[in-house]
Formats: structure tokens, C-alpha cells, sequence
């Protein structure tokens, strides 16, 4: 059932309205009297209709974030493009400049982070991460040494903050 123009204006003004209660410290609970006072008939309804106006801000702005980034491609693209001939010919300003622009989409897209998180397996490939079980567990500590016995072979008076190391007294 669509709501007609004045209609989803006066939802979309009393989702605001909630949203900045909820958003005061310390919150306004949804059964409190301002809350209630909104139009709504409980604080379940009051609840179901915050999380929805955050579920339209969350995608708003997922919108917004994918056409800029969308925008900025296409600009870094246009000057890699441009720029690109250049620097494979050798010339150094052109190839620093296609380094830039390369590390900018990168950021810009998120692969530089996945590049940091990447973690390697045998040989440089890649490393499969799934649950383990406790017995699992144990038998990867012992295969590859209990961390906990390197601190226990330690001599006490070997550690790093100890200054004195005369027997003078």
C-alpha cells in the first residue's frame, strides 16, 4: 500500500523526530511519554519504526557512497588513461603520478586494506580459516609448542626491568 506524498512526509517527519530522541544521552526509552507522544501506539511499534528509518539512512548513504565512488573511478580512470602511455614509456614524473593514482583507487575502493589483511599459507599461498574444536585446538598447540613453556623456563631475575646487575648491594 503506497502512502501519498503528505502522507510519507509526516512518517518521514516523526521517524526524524524518534530517531533524535533516541540519539539524546541518555536515551529516551520507547515507552517514555515523548516517545509515545510521537503517534505511536507502543513502544514495539516505536522500536520497528526506528529501526526501520535507520535501515533507509543505512541505504541512503550506501547510495551516496557508491555514486561517489562510482564518480571518482571514473575520473582516476579518465587520468590513467591519460597518463598511463607516458609512464610505460618511461617517463618518471608520468609513472610517479600512475603510482598515485593507482594507490588512490585502491583506497578508494577498499583493495588496500584487503591486500593488509591478507594472510598466506604454506608456500605464499592462501590460508583457509574455518572453526576449530578444542581438540583441534590442542593439537595444533602441540604441534607447534605450548607458548606458555617459553615464559616458564624464563629466570625471574632475567627480566628486562631489572637495572641492577652488580653484586655490589
Amino acid at each position: 500500500m503506497a502512502l501519498s506524498k503528505a502522507d510519507q512526509a509526516a512518517v518521514d517527519e516523526r521517524r526524524a523526530k524518534l530517531v533524535s530522541l533516541r540519539r539524546r544521552r541518555p536515551k529516551v526509552p520507547f515507552d517514555s511519554e515523548e516517545v509515545l507522544a510521537l503517534g505511536y501506539t507502543s513502544p514495539s511499534v516505536a522500536r520497528k519504526d526506528f529501526y526501520r528509518a535507520l535501515e533507509a539512512q543505512r541505504k541512503e548513504l550506501k547510495i551516496e557512497v557508491t555514486a561517489y565512488r562510482e564518480e571518482q573511478n571514473e575520473i582516476l580512470d579518465t587520468l590513467l588513461e591519460t597518463h598511463m602511455p607516458a609512464a610505460l614509456a618511461g617517463d618518471i614524473k608520468a609513472s610517479e603520478l600512475v603510482l598515485k593514482l593507482l594507490q588512490q583507487q585502491a583506497k578508494l575502493n577498499g583493495w588496500e586494506e584487503a591486500l593488509k589483511a591478507e594472510l598466506t599459507g604454506p608456500n605464499g599461498g592462501p590460508m583457509t580459516i574455518s572453526p576449530v574444536g578444542l581438540t583441534k585446538l590442542r593439537e595444533l598447540i602441540q604441534t607447534s609448542g605450548d607458548p606458555e613453556e617459553d615464559f616458564e623456563d624464563q629466570d625471574p631475575s632475567d627480566e628486562e626491568g631489572d637495572l641492577d646487575d652488580s653484586d655490589d648491594g
